[in-house]
């Protein structure tokens, strides 16, 4: 029988705990020293390095990096920035291959063991603690980030991305009617009503989420379960989340959906429900921060200046769903320092401070994130949503578990099925999933 859950699933609940107090103290965090870029890998040098990333979370950082890297070490990087729905497929069948078509590989912290287990990624501390290499100080990260993908004393990526789902709010419509942002979900229905089908405000709806099928339905969903006070699973690895706390969360996701959203909402990506909130079209929207900067941004938004950004409100408990990313090297790469040299790069201080911040990237440097909090306008709401904050457990099942999750969703989003029904359905898939794995005792 698996131990997953003591391994893993305990450490995320307090991820955002351990997150803020780093952020509170990294005052106190001696500026790191940048990676000496002198040192350069001793082996066969390649014409060309391949990046591949998700579109577009941090393409536009990388192929600004990039472009640096070529002038400074005379090498060509190919930046292949491929669609959340495609990405884990893509990747997976390079690396089963073993064609060592991608060197770099950012990857989500939920897919850290399924990675490590797999044997794909390199342990990037052999490289940074190499003298003829540079060292990279990855003390700079907060320690609950960079143990998402440490196994037996070996660290697998230098995390450059952590953020929480946060409320993006109007604030110029909610002043006008005299409201506050929500702080819990009885007051964000409230507020959603005000707004959709609201004469005063043609062609404004309340509430936008991203319940497209798949990890766009199951992500949004699963702030709200735990909000509720509900999880996924028991400590024995039993499904939970389709109790009597599981499908009331559900129905309230479904229910906030159908009521406030516009009517092709079901299909809404982060893309999708981004733009329709540039365009004036929500008064409120549950998302990632990344997409801020294109809330600011004058060429292609509507509502530049009228933004408010808060923490998610709260049922029960205020959980928001964790979000990180970083940069590995792949076992198959036939140039592993290089690629380890183009990460150190991607996050050295200088890169961070001046390339991937102003990209939107969520970046988890801690000194350059307390000293966001009072330049970027969602960085405040982002600090105290890390007061509490989970993730869904990154076990090697976990990609086919949440294409379960986000197929029930959406089942109840559009009317295909009710809450009870559709979770139950659910706990069945995934119980079998999980028990051919070997979770549980015969």
């Amino acid at each position: 029988m698996r131990n997953w859950k003591n391994l893993i699933q305990r450490p995320l609940v307090i991820l955002g705990i351990v997150f803020s107090l780093s952020i509170l103290n990294c005052i106190a965090v001696v500026s790191a020293a940048e990676p000496d870029f002198s040192k350069v890998p001793k082996g066969p040098k390649p014409k060309k390095l391949t990046v591949v990333l998700y579109e577009p979370v941090e393409q536009k950082a990388a192929i600004e990096v990039s472009k640096l890297f070529e002038q400074k070490f005379g090498i060509k990087v190919e930046i292949n920035a491929i669609p959340w729905i495609n990405l884990h497929e893509k990747i997976i069948a390079d690396l089963a291959a073993r064609t060592g078509t991608y060197d770099v590989i950012f990857i989500p912290g939920l897919w850290a063991l399924e990675f490590i287990e797999a044997d794909f990624i390199e342990p990037l501390n052999k490289y940074w603690n190499n003298p003829n290499l540079p060292k990279f100080d990855i003390e700079a990260y907060p320690q609950s980030v960079v143990n998402l993908l440490s196994k037996n004393g070996n660290i697998y990526w230098i995390p450059h991305h952590g953020t929480t789902q946060i409320l993006f709010y109007r604030k110029d419509l909610l002043q006008a009617e005299g409201l506050r942002p929500p702080e819990t979900y009885d007051e964000l229905f409230k507020i959603a009503a005000k707004f959709t089908n609201n004469p005063k405000y043609p062609g404004v709806y309340g509430f936008g989420t991203t319940a497209k099928q798949g990890e766009f339905a199951s992500s949004t969903w699963s702030t709200w379960l735990w909000s509720w006070g509900g999880d996924y699973f028991d400590e024995n690895w039993n499904p939970i989340f389709n109790d009597a706390t599981g499908v009331a969360s559900l129905e309230a996701y479904a229910e906030a959906v159908n009521k406030f959203a516009p009517p092709d909402a079901p299909n809404w990506a982060n893309e999708e429900a981004g733009a329709a909130f540039q365009q004036g079209r929500l008064a409120m929207l549950q998302m990632w921060p990344y997409l801020g900067a294109a809330m600011e941004d004058p060429t292609q938004s509507k509502v530049v200046g009228k933004v408010g950004y808060a923490p998610l409100p709260k049922k029960v408990l205020r959980f928001p769903r964790l979000g990180s990313w970083g940069g590995t090297v792949s076992k198959f790469s036939r140039y592993k320092e290089w690629a380890y040299l183009w990460v150190a790069f991607y996050n050295s201080k200088e890169n961070t401070d001046n390339i991937l911040v102003p990209s939107g990237v969520a970046v988890c440097r801690l000194l350059t994130a307390e000293k966001l909090k009072d330049k970027i306008l969602w960085q405040d709401a982002v600090n105290k949503s890390f007061e509490h904050t989970k993730e869904r457990p990154g076990i090697p099942e976990i990609t086919p578990i949440i294409d379960v999750w986000g197929l029930a969703v959406s089942k109840v989003v559009t009317g295909q099925s009710d809450a009870k029904s559709a979770l139950d359905e659910a706990a069945t898939k995934i119980r079998k999933i999980l028990d051919d794995a070997g979770y549980y005792s015969k």
